[in-house]
């Protein structure tokens, strides 16, 4: 707890070139105990204005509704204005205290200080136009991430090194990825480190809008070599449902995966799906990196199929996202 004292002394010192001054509230008889297993309780003394500081233990757990209501009984008990004091937040839940009025700071990232028209973000972000929808490389980090909950901060070589992509790739991607909101993007030394909101139904839910059709093309195959590829499309779905699968089963590769095929074996199109043997998407990004077994990963199987006007397949798609484990 020291440590985030001296933090947030150096941040405001920093960023706005006042000394804070912060005492341990001895008052704090009257609050719930519940709040004292939570938050240490400090008074702030700030450009001559007195607050109460509930300093975070563990805000793993706290969203920002519970900070809200936490908030107004300090105040209320204390009779001061309360902030609160936390390690760390995700981008999407600073913006919702924002919109609770909350008053937080978070040590180098964000001071948001109503009452004293203080809104001050940090994070070493450049300035950048909003983006409409992220690029493959970056919808790859995003849906990794989903894959693998317990991954949750991740430097650009590290997710190079994991997704087969180049350092500089994934670096823009980790640029496209804060432009949306969807990860903190800060300096540890030389190192830019990506914090991911840990709730992972949630960050799937502010991604989604963000997040394209991984399908490039469908082609209808009729003759090819024995090659390996992924499950995809209503075959796919069958796998994670209770859908019955198609007659003629639905595969993905990449781009460049079909470029290569396409030179190296002898593989034909057909212009009737009755001559076909087989239905052949074509993906923006290596869909490999994401399968789960033999079969693409519901993220992307979901995305490939959700702008569909199938009921069976609307119910066939929710029942499969039913089943994840956030």
């Amino acid at each position: 707890m020291k440590d985030l004292l001296k933090r947030c002394k150096r941040y405001i010192n920093d960023k706005l070139g006042i000394q804070a001054t912060f005492s341990k509230h001895k008052k704090t008889g009257s609050l719930p105990f519940f709040l004292n297993d939570q938050y240490d309780f400090y008074r702030l003394n700030l450009l001559e204005k007195e607050f109460a500081v509930l300093a975070a233990k563990n805000n793993d757990d706290l969203t920002p509704a519970k900070i809200q209501k936490h908030i107004q009984i300090v105040s209320e008990k204390l009779q001061l204005q309360a902030i609160f004091l936390g390690q760390s937040l995700s981008s999407f839940n600073r913006q919702r205290l924002i919109a609770y009025k909350v008053p937080f700071i978070i040590p180098d990232n964000q001071m948001y200080l109503p009452d004293l028209a203080i809104d001050l973000k940090e994070h070493f972000v450049k300035a950048r136009s909003k983006i409409k929808s992220l690029g493959p490389a970056a919808q790859v980090v995003v849906l990794y991430l989903l894959l693998n909950p317990d991954v949750d901060a991740m430097t650009p070589k590290e997710l190079a090194d994991r997704l087969d992509y180049s350092t500089m790739t994934m670096s823009r991607a980790v640029d496209e990825i804060e432009a949306a909101g969807l990860a903190d993007v800060s300096l540890d030394g030389k190192r830019r480190v990506a914090q991911f909101d840990k709730n992972r139904r949630q960050l799937w839910e502010t991604a989604l809008p963000y997040l394209k059709t991984p399908v490039i093309k469908r082609l209808w195959v009729d003759r090819s070599k024995n090659i390996d590829l992924l499950t995809a499309g209503e075959s796919a779905l069958a796998k994670y449902s209770m859908l019955t699968p198609p007659k003629r089963p639905i595969y993905a590769i990449s781009s460049k995966g079909w470029k290569l095929l396409k030179a190296e074996i002898s593989v034909e199109g057909s212009l009737y799906i009755e001559e076909a043997q087989f239905q052949l998407e074509i993906w923006r990004y290596e869909p490999q990196i994401l399968a789960e077994q033999e079969t693409v990963d519901p993220f992307s199987l979901y995305l490939s199929l959700q702008d569909t006007e199938d009921e069976r397949l609307e119910a066939a798609l929710e029942e499969m996202m039913e089943k994840i484990q956030w």
